[in-house]
């Protein structure tokens, strides 16, 4: 009788077993032919998004001239320091991306190998959720990814729950994207459409990513509906450029809640991108460019322009390891401001030689009162507010900025006290650390200025 007993029981236990497990779809983006799609003239078919300026724009720029003198405004909180759990067989030597929905942390981290402390060389790269207390959820682990193929960007789909890495291999081609829950299960392992996605991120549940370089003519991004197939391309016009390079540039993408910024370091205005387009919402512009002279030819390749417009009132973002950063209360985003500029020679209208100085200060801007600020990262020592604004990596929608620091590096500044002032309280946790341990997050909010 036992035993007829047991085998219902057990038919149930795996039935449910079988019910917890997600399924994992292996879909294409795309059904038509790559190269096709890719081809100038296949191109017209993806319709071209608006992007427009209207009454909208706001010249947050401060009016204030910056100086070696000024410090972190009366802005920022006391800084929480929160030490990550361990991840097994992965030791986090570096955070490169952090995104956060609700009680969660979504990080993109990198093992590292080297005694360098603040330049690290990257071994290996891997997601992880973790809770906002520390705790380590899942790490999301690559399915049938090839070897040679590295997760170079994550994005956090708020709307469908779901958080993305995105692989790619040599010369970033040939992009996989892998779709989680946030438990860290696999629910889709999809081949890109897109190529040379370097930045990606979610709205409305639509996908958007740049474009690759290798087509000059292309707009800089494109928007996938939810179902994975083309929607439309954007082509935020370029404002006045203030530095050159024949390279991509760098760029942003950054969550409000459901809304999505962008920025890149060529321009002087954050873009609001969505299925409909784009609209100029910000502009950072210190020599009073008006919305006239924002509308530049559209078809001017992006490879071809050439320094310009050097003078010493103009601010361009340093995006890089400093993306911009906006929640519904507060933006925040680190510039260049170059200064002693001068130009050697000048032919047909194009500058042949130049050289600069450079001030890195960072824009704070408080969406609620208007106001905004120009601060630096750290005044005569680095203090837990300078480290956490200069190493902003993520900003709350509570408006909670989010930096990270790893146990050897706070011990180097505990070593140097010459850089660094710690109260004792700091000072007693950073001793305590394994120097072996993954990061610690430093979390602080902002006030209203």
């Amino acid at each position: 009788m036992q035993m007829k007993r047991i085998f219902p029981l057990l038919a149930i236990v795996l039935l449910l077993a079988s019910c917890h497990k997600p399924s994992v779809k292996i879909v294409p983006i795309t059904k038509y032919d790559e190269e096709a799609w890719l081809s100038e003239e296949k191109l017209e078919k993806i319709p071209m998004l608006p992007a427009r300026v209207d009454n909208t724009l706001r010249n947050i720029c401060p009016a204030h001239r910056i100086s070696d003198g000024d410090t972190i405004p009366p802005l920022a909180g006391e800084v929480t320091l929160l030490p990550l759990a361990s991840t097994p067989d992965f030791n986090i030597g570096m955070i490169e991306e952090i995104y956060t929905d609700d009680d969660l942390l979504f990080i993109l981290g990198a093992e590292t190998e080297g005694d360098e402390v603040f330049v690290p060389e990257i071994k290996e790269q891997a997601g992880f959720i973790f809770r906002k207390n520390g705790k380590l959820v899942a790490q999301l682990k690559p399915m049938d990814v090839d070897k040679d193929k590295t997760p170079i960007v994550m994005a956090v789909n708020r709307q469908a729950k779901e958080v993305c890495l995105m692989y790619c291999g040599e010369n970033y081609s040939d992009g996989e994207l892998l779709s989680y829950d946030y438990e860290g299960n696999l629910l889709r392992h999809e081949v890109v459409f897109f190529k040379d996605g370097s930045i990606m991120g979610f709205t409305q549940n639509h996908l958007i990513s740049n474009f690759g370089r290798a087509f000059s003519f292309a707009p800089q991004l494109m928007v996938r509906d939810p179902e994975g197939m083309p929607h439309g391309y954007i082509l935020t016009r370029r404002t006045k450029s203030y530095t050159t390079g024949r390279r991509v540039s760098e760029a942003s993408l950054s969550n409000c809640g459901d809304e999505l910024f962008y920025t890149t370091e060529h321009s002087d205005t954050i873009w609001q991108v969505g299925p409909e387009g784009a609209v100029a919402r910000y502009l950072v512009s210190g020599d009073s460019v008006g919305v006239d002279s924002l509308l530049l030819d559209n078809n001017i390749s992006t490879s071809s322009y050439q320094w310009g417009l050097a003078t010493e009132n103009r601010f361009v973002p340093e995006i890089g390891d400093y993306p911009l950063l906006i929640s519904p209360d507060f933006l925040l985003c680190r510039y260049i401001k170059p200064y002693n500029v001068k130009i050697n020679e000048e032919k047909e209208g194009k500058i042949v030689s130049w050289s600069h100085e450079c001030q890195y200060p960072f824009l704070v801007y408080d969406r609620k009162t208007g106001k905004s600020y120009w601060t630096w990262g750290r005044t005569s020592k680095w203090t837990l507010q300078g480290l956490c604004l200069s190493g902003a990596q993520a900003l709350t929608t509570d408006g909670t900025l989010i930096s990270s620091q790893t146990p050897a590096q706070l011990k180097y500044y505990l070593a140097h006290p010459e850089e660094a002032e710690f109260d004792n309280k700091t000072q007693a946790f950073i001793k305590k650390l394994d120097i072996k341990a993954n990061p610690v997050l430093l979390l602080m909010p902002l006030k209203h200025f």
